[in-house]
């Protein structure tokens, strides 16, 4: 069935009933539970009136413009935006807008919780215990379970943006130093002092990637760049998987020139069952739910429908990517 509402959801994100009412009467939304870029492309079929793309993993490229051209706007579901084909969509006027910042906190609350789970053992400790690994007598516990307190620690952050400064203010509350490296900031906020990668590295005892994924940032976690981290270091990532060579930092957790990761974000999504991540015990993994909370989820709906409105009622939309 050819789509031919004014928004199309590209993906089954969440929007609140109150924001698919709003968007109702901005004309009509439907959701194209799109599997990729051509399933979507086919899906609309030149409909004229699609005028609003949201998306929050689904390609939006040229195959897709194609099948729209009534297509005003696209409005990339979250802070990141690399699957959508911004040039070409300005090549052909159209507008294209994410959420940044409405999912900041839920993002950087979970970093921490990635964190935590790592330093403190918890994703060995939990299994350990639903499988009656727990000794009946005694207080033996194994080795393992020795963790390590975050308090004193060096934090290196990649990326100080909305999520960024948010994790250094948490990690103020732990009393840990704060180190960061932003290159897309001339001036970091109040309190962060800034250094270049290379010192970074080999100075953090723990490295949080909140960077979007570009042409500068794609693979700037290479083997070269595993090597210059501080021996025994760990790495948390909930930005973009691909910020990473995923070959490289396998081999720096097999040799232990790193103790150890906690990743909400993988290269290739979902991660598959037989990667070589998902087989270490001292890798954290979660299924990319950096932004999946029921808060985020509601800052997010509502900030699709005002975007949208502006789309199409001609105005600039509040977070257009220029």
């Amino acid at each position: 069935m050819k789509l031919s509402a004014p928004v199309v959801l590209a993906d089954r994100v969440y929007m609140s009933e109150k924001a698919l009412e709003e968007i109702s009467r901005l004309g009509g939304y439907a959701w194209a539970d799109a599997e990729g870029d051509r399933d979507l492309a086919e899906k609309i079929d030149g409909s004229p009136a699609v005028k609003v793309l949201v998306s929050e993993y689904v390609p939006i490229n040229a195959r897709v413009m194609d099948q729209a051209p009534g297509l005003k706007g696209i409005i990339a579901y979250g802070a990141g935006y690399d699957h959508v084909a911004v040039e070409e969509a300005a090549r052909r006027g159209v507008q294209v807008c994410n959420c940044r910042g409405e999912n900041a906190q839920a993002v950087a609350e979970l970093t921490f919780a990635l964190l935590l789970a790592l330093m403190r053992r918890i994703n060995l400790a939990d299994p350990w215990v639903r499988d009656d690994g727990w000794p009946k007598a005694g207080r033996v516990l194994p080795d393992w379970a020795m963790g390590e307190e975050l308090r004193g620690k060096t934090l290196g952050l990649v990326g100080v943006g909305q999520i960024g400064s948010r994790v250094a203010r948490i990690a103020n509350g732990f009393e840990m130093k704060v180190i960061a490296y932003d290159p897309f900031l001339k001036k970091l906020p109040a309190g962060l002092t800034a250094v270049p990668l290379a010192t970074l590295l080999a100075q953090a005892d723990i490295l949080s990637f909140h960077t979007p994924l570009t042409a500068q940032t794609e693979r700037m976690i290479d083997r070269n760049a595993l090597q210059g981290m501080k021996p025994g270091a760990v790495i948390v990532n909930t930005s973009r998987g691909k910020i990473f060579d995923e070959v490289a930092l396998v081999e720096a957790i097999e040799t232990q020139q790193i103790k150890g990761a906690a990743l909400d974000v993988f290269a290739d999504e979902p991660i598959g069952w037989d990667h070589p991540l998902v087989k270490m015990k001292r890798v954290v993994l979660t299924p990319h739910i950096g932004a999946l909370t029921r808060e985020a989820g509601e800052r997010l709906a509502a900030a699709v429908v005002r975007q949208a409105r502006d789309l199409l009622e001609g105005r600039p939309p509040e977070c257009l990517i220029k």
